[in-house]
């Protein structure tokens, strides 16, 4: 029997219509979809810092529990992708309850591990939950809110995850030493259990579930591709050659191809061809893991420098570089404004540059071994990075239709998660053992220059034709500008 309902493109519409009709209930759910963001993401940097203590604990070796953090950083890029595209298709609403409750449980049975296969087991299938609730939270925010809104709405989540990487590192060992490892997981269950229960109310309803086919092939092997490829280069910098190594990037093109396969068959694949025909989709994409493999490259070397090389002690690094994402948290305000007044395009390339110069001021840093250089770097650099993040996330939800905000976003964060994980393998492979300041300005000069790229992609996005006006901040003025802004785009595209 012939399906009556009107094409899903016009049903996603008609929501969105009505869900941006009601602009409290749309900052109701963004604090809802916020407090969740936060409650899955600070557990990962605590553990970071307590290796030693849970190795000794379980009676395990700290070689072995590093994989509490690696493990779920893997499964998070390789079911990241997937589980965007099934909130597209089955709804994200569930797949927010859902993923959430799925990280309310597992970090209960987190915080009663009795061995480390047991703690790595939970803490990835908490962070299974928890890479369920990122697509599906960009989606209803880009859903709830208009176009010249959703900068806003995306700094202010950027300022939530660099948050919660500060509370993770700002007070992940004081609190460990004082309460345990333990305990930290049930707070995290409680805290998410506070976000749960309010987004039973607040969250948007789901369209019907699409009756598109799921295709579980090319969800199989993306998968497979995104593992062999993270995994491999993960491993590269920490085993070096090894036959397990080699044997995964030697798999890489092949699962690639096979995916590709996959998808020119599927009636609904995983992957939708069209958001790859997007120039933006294109172009944020190769951005983010350009840029999030120069910034997390230079993460993991900084405490390097400054403990073996210069001679700082692990407190003291902390305070130097705790700021730095202390300022990707307070860059939140002046991000939405700028990116609201100027445009992402405009945004993205201008805070790209900010970027590199910091990495320039980095490298110089480095060269004099001066740690209150480094300092400054280090916290310019947070607040540049909190402005283009943004600048992005914006950028891919305006160029897709909506019922393709689960893919786009999942696609955007997929690029970070991988680009992350070959700048922390090259960049360590660099430097990791070095002792003297030379390797780490080499490393400053890379990650420089993958942020001058990532703004050389802002060429490739949207941007308004003109900046808002001035009137366009007050009462009256506000809703005709940003209607008059939001028709020059339409007029674009």
């Amino acid at each position: 029997m012939r399906d009556a309902r009107p094409p899903v493109r016009v049903r996603w519409q008609r929501l969105q219509a009505e869900t941006q009709a009601h602009p409290r209930q749309a900052q109701r759910l963004l604090r809802v979809c916020l407090i969740g963001m936060f409650s899955t993401s600070f557990p990962m940097t605590i553990l970071t810092i307590s290796v030693k203590p849970i190795a000794d604990e379980l009676g395990s070796l700290p070689t072995t529990i590093t994989w509490v953090t690696t493990a779920p950083l893997l499964a998070a890029a390789v079911a990241t992708p997937v589980l965007g595209r099934l909130g597209d298709l089955k709804g994200h609403r569930r797949s927010y309850l859902l993923g959430m409750a799925v990280a309310v449980v597992f970090s209960v049975l987190t915080a009663v591990a009795w061995n480390a296969s047991s703690l790595i087991a939970f803490r990835t299938l908490s962070s299974l939950g928890a890479a369920a609730t990122i697509p599906a939270t960009f989606a209803m925010v880009f859903r709830s809110f208009p176009r010249e809104e959703r900068v806003r709405a995306s700094a202010l989540a950027s300022a939530v995850l660099a948050g919660a990487a500060v509370v993770g590192v700002a007070v992940g060992g004081p609190l460990v030493d004082w309460v345990g490892w333990r305990p930290i997981f049930l707070i995290q269950a409680a805290v998410a259990l506070v976000a749960l229960v309010p987004s039973l109310v607040v969250l948007p309803p789901d369209l019907d579930p699409d009756d598109a086919p799921i295709d579980y092939a090319g969800a199989a092997a993306l998968a497979v591709t995104t593992f062999c490829l993270t995994f491999g280069i993960n491993r590269l910098g920490v085993w070096g050659l090894r036959p397990v190594v080699v044997a995964t990037l030697l798999a890489f093109p092949v699962a690639l191809l096979l995916f590709v396969r996959a998808e020119r068959r599927a009636v609904s694949p995983v992957l939708p061809v069209e958001l790859l025909r997007s120039r933006e989709v294109r172009a944020v994409s190769v951005g983010t893991f350009i840029l999030g493999a120069g910034w997390m490259g230079s993460f993991v070397i900084t405490p390097l420098l400054l403990q073996t090389v210069m001679g700082l002690s692990a407190g003291i690094t902390s305070l130097v570089s705790v700021p730095r994402a202390g300022f990707v948290a307070l860059s939140s305000p002046v991000a939405s404004r700028l990116g609201m007044r100027f445009g992402e395009r405009r945004l993205v390339l201008w805070a790209s540059v900010a970027v590199a110069v910091s990495f320039g001021a980095l490298a110089l840093g480095a060269r004099l071994e001066s740690a209150v250089v480094i300092a400054v770097a280090l916290a310019a650099g947070g607040w540049a990075f909190g402005h283009v993040q943004p600048g992005l996330m914006a950028s891919i939800g305006n160029a897709v239709e909506e019922h393709h905000f689960g893919s786009a976003t999942s696609l955007q964060q997929t690029a970070n998660q991988i680009g992350a994980v070959v700048g922390m393998g090259l960049f360590t492979a660099v430097a990791a053992d070095a002792t003297e300041p030379g390797p780490f300005v080499v490393v400053y000069l890379l990650a420089a220059v993958s942020a001058l790229l990532c703004g050389a992609t802002a060429f490739w996005l949207h941007d308004d034709d003109r900046a808002l006006s001035p009137l366009a901040v007050t009462d009256d003025g506000t809703e005709h500008a940003m209607q008059e802004q939001l028709v020059h785009r339409k007029v674009r595209t």
